[in-house]
């Protein structure tokens, strides 16, 4: 495979490795490392190829990782963005083996009453057609979480916010979604909020012109306060209360500059 992807894939497993050293250390000590898991991915990965009519062969792309409830809680609640994390170290691990992806990889961390701690199970399958612009638009069963963002909003244009109430937001140019945006240049189903242990996650949902998140083009990425979404020619900003019971004030937002 080019250098370029196993550069990637080692900055990956860097951050990684950084990101959850030290909550992995406080659940399992020594018995276990984040790259336990990680190599754990790569081999059922691995293992769950299978041939597509097309000159590559097809990846997983569906992950689940079981716990014990403690460990699962406990891992959760410090790493939150986890799943996303491991969700892209999956594209990068497919792409190096060659394969396809049928759908945006979903990797879910579950609690298991039957695993003994620090043992762990990788579960792996592949969930079945692809999924075209409505990809993402069905809700991961992730079990009960009932936390939530305070107050969060999403201000557009800088002209209208809303509220985020639900779960599952789908945001793009069609009438189904739950955020219609008026703009040509953004897809009919352009991205999707989902709520994750507590943050609300975005993903692009297979977008023509992408979806840019401070200036980065992203597939996933946790928001936080402040973050500031391009889809096309339309701004949206993400905003959240920082503290209970403090408003966050609605701000002007210049819209995005045209260039000639």
């Amino acid at each position: 495979m080019p250098p370029m992807n196993e550069q990637r894939l080692a900055r990956l497993e860097a951050h990684l490795e950084q990101l959850v050293e030290g909550a992995f250390a406080h659940i399992f000590g020594k018995t276990i490392r984040a790259q336990d898991i990680v190599l754990e991915l790569a081999r059922s990965l691995q293992a769950n190829i299978r041939p597509s009519k097309s000159n590559r062969p097809e990846a997983p792309d569906s992950y689940t990782i079981f716990l014990h409830p403690d460990a699962h809680q406990t891992l959760l609640q410090q790493q939150p963005a986890l799943p996303e994390v491991l969700s892209e170290y999956v594209v990068e691990l497919a792409e190096q083996a060659g394969c396809k992806l049928v759908n945006t990889p979903v990797v879910v961390i579950q609690p298991d009453a039957t695993i003994t701690n620090p043992q762990f199970i990788v579960q792996v399958e592949h969930s079945g057609r692809q999924r075209s612009t409505t990809a993402l638009m069905e809700r991961v069963a992730l079990g009960n979480d009932h936390l939530r963002p305070n107050n969060p909003q999403l201000v557009i244009n800088g002209e209208r916010s809303i509220q985020l109430q639900s779960d599952l937001v789908n945001i793009g140019r069609s009438r189904d979604n739950e955020i219609i945006l008026d703009d040509s240049t953004v897809s009919r189903h352009h991205l999707q909020l989902r709520l994750r242990q507590g943050r609300y996650i975005l993903f692009d949902t297979q977008s023509h012109s992408g979806t840019f998140v401070n200036n980065v083009a992203v597939k996933q990425h946790t928001l936080q306060n402040s973050d500031v979404i391009r889809v096309g020619g339309t701004q949206i900003v993400y905003l959240e209360d920082t503290l209970p019971g403090e408003t966050t004030g609605v701000f002007p937002v210049t819209p995005p500059e045209t260039t000639d």
